[in-house]
């Protein structure tokens, strides 16, 4: 008697993992989705409940900090992935997987639907500043596309971050003119800024603010506008690329903090923090009134970075901001195009709030 044998091949089960037939991926579907759902919600726990501590050099700790912050800096990505998953669920009726991702849904992409809808910013008392603060890329050599934005915004405050030796001849060819007051620091990598402005200076600029550990430069100038005297920053923290360089922004943030502990005017701080709104850094900036310009009179998104080649049409996130202190406003906030650079600039209009009372 012959016995018959199944000649298949068994798939493994690790191949089976990384690459499922169609009818496996749908049985894989179900378990998978309900570990993205409950594993967002963990993540995003452990994200807004880690305590913050900028001042610790505890590279363990920081690693930690690093991946909460990460969680907030891309919860609408995750979101989106969550929004996917959602649908899919729909069409193959496990409604109660659906019904458990509609929270993590509201907390994700329904925040950012809810910033189309119209604000109405506090009033400001009489004429406002129009401030505009753009990463200009260090290594970007196409000076037109950025000049001919600064041309049509028309600021009274230019605030500009990885300022070099060529940007430097391209502003002051182009703005020297009309901007006759300045302050400024040319580099060759990423951290040169300046600040150009059409108001006069108050006071001498200061462009060694002591923050963080290696002294890369930030300003503050003091403005007179219609209302009163303003400190204007501008600030650029390091980049989170690597554990060394989270410390330094953790430490330059925390330093910067002291310095708005210690200010005694109404500040407008603005540049590239390399942070977002939903993180930790954002939330302790609101916490001591300090109060986004996008947030009050923006619409969207308002994503800033990356826009370089293609990623120009990916969702971006917002790095650069215009905050201002609870004695301001802003009345508007755009942001820009950005050509050449990896970074839009952003506009705002600011002024003086009118007292509630």
């Amino acid at each position: 008697m012959c016995e018959t044998t199944d000649s298949t091949p068994r798939r493994s089960r690790l191949r089976r993992l990384l690459l499922p037939t169609w009818e496996e991926r749908k049985r894989m579907f179900v378990p998978q989705a309900w570990i993205l759902v409950i594993g967002s919600y963990v993540a995003i726990a452990f994200a807004y409940l880690l305590p913050q501590d900028f001042q610790s050099d505890s590279r363990a700790y920081v690693a930690v900090a690093l991946t909460a912050f990460m969680i907030r800096t891309f919860l609408f990505h995750l979101g989106l992935l969550v929004l996917l998953t959602t649908v899919v669920a729909a069409s193959v009726r496990r409604w109660w997987l659906v019904a458990a991702a509609i929270p993590l849904l509201a907390m994700t992409v329904g925040q950012a639907g809810w910033s189309y809808v119209p604000r109405e910013p506090p009033a400001a008392i009489g004429p406002t500043i129009t401030v505009m603060s753009v990463n200009l890329l260090h290594a970007n050599r196409e000076t037109a596309g950025i000049l001919s934005e600064v041309a049509a915004a028309r600021p009274d405050v230019l605030v500009l971050q990885e300022y070099t030796q060529h940007w430097h001849r391209a502003f002051q060819a182009a703005l020297a003119d009309d901007y006759q007051h300045a302050a400024y620091v040319c580099r060759s990598d990423s951290f040169g800024l300046a600040v150009y402005s059409k108001v006069a200076f108050a006071s001498p600029a200061d462009v060694e603010l002591p923050i963080g550990g290696i002294g890369t430069p930030q300003a503050r100038v003091v403005l007179d506008v219609a209302g009163g005297r303003v400190a204007l920053y501008n600030i650029h923290l390091l980049p989170p690329k690597r554990l060394d360089w989270t410390i330094e922004q953790r430490q330059e943030f925390a330093d910067l903090l002291a310095l708005l502990e210690r200010e005694e005017l109404p500040v407008i701080l603005c540049g590239d923090f390399n942070f977002t709104n939903a993180t930790a850094f954002a939330a302790e900036l609101r916490r001591r009134g300090l109060r986004d310009a996008h947030e009050l009179a923006g619409v969207g998104r308002g994503a800033t970075w990356p826009v370089l080649k293609f990623f120009r049409y990916l969702p971006g996130i917002r790095l650069d901001h215009i905050y201002q202190s609870s004695e301001l406003t802003s009345t508007r906030s755009t942001t820009g195009t950005g050509r050449g650079s990896d970074h839009r600039p952003i506009v705002a209009e600011v002024g003086f709030a009118r007292s509630s009372n």
